[in-house]
């Protein structure tokens, strides 16, 4: 077990043989991890550190049920506590990814599986100091020439399920390093600034989303 340092993990999960995808940051918000897995090798990833914080993206699609209710089991099973209850080592807490972007961003956002919606939400994080490539170093990669012989730089585009994850591992930075910012709305995790979103998106709506 890491005992000296703090991770923070976000999980994204889908339906299939890989149901989960996994990010980490470390305290300096540097991606330690960001892969597809199983449920038992994200669970193994996360038994390495003795103090850590995991926060779930939580969606509306009845395809994932199984894989939340059998992760958050072995979760709890494994030792992780509410993250209401602070004195734990181990904490967890469900968070909404794209409802965190939309506040971040204060408009609405771009279709998240597009290029340019998922360049959007690279740079959102990038903005917020994650430790990632600017997303807009892409356009001095494209030239006239690549784009006619069809080459297109796509090898440090994130996926969509992967900017998930990487903002619920950033929620869970947040509530660790900066819980003044944060607040729990409708039982998720949220940046403060949810406030300002209640006064012109209907937030209920976004969370059932």
């Amino acid at each position: 077990m890491q005992a000296d340092s703090m991770i923070f993990a976000g999980v994204e999960l889908s339906s299939g043989r890989k149901p989960v995808t996994f990010a980490a940051l470390d305290d300096d918000l540097n991606i330690k991890t960001l892969e597809k897995c199983d449920i038992p090798t994200a669970l193994a990833y996360l038994q390495e550190y003795e103090r850590i914080c995991v926060a779930i993206n939580i969606s509306a699609a009845r395809s994932i049920q199984s894989a939340y209710v059998d992760f958050k089991s072995q979760l709890t099973r494994s030792g992780f506590k509410s993250f209401s209850k602070r004195d734990s080592a181990k904490q967890w807490f469900e968070t909404k990814s794209q409802v965190c972007f939309r506040i971040f961003v204060e408009q609405t956002l771009l279709p998240q599986r597009t290029l340019e919606g998922r360049l959007q939400r690279a740079l959102i994080l990038y903005e917020r100091g994650l430790r990632i490539d600017d997303p807009m170093d892409i356009f001095e990669e494209i030239t006239r020439y690549k784009l006619r012989q069809g080459i297109f730089p796509t090898e440090n585009i994130y996926a969509s399920k992967e900017l998930d994850a990487l903002m619920a591992a950033y929620l869970a930075w947040m509530g660790i390093n900066r819980p003044e910012q944060i607040v729990v709305k409708g039982g998720y995790v949220l940046p403060e600034q949810v406030q300002n979103f209640l006064l012109n998106e209907n937030l209920p709506e976004a969370l059932d989303e």
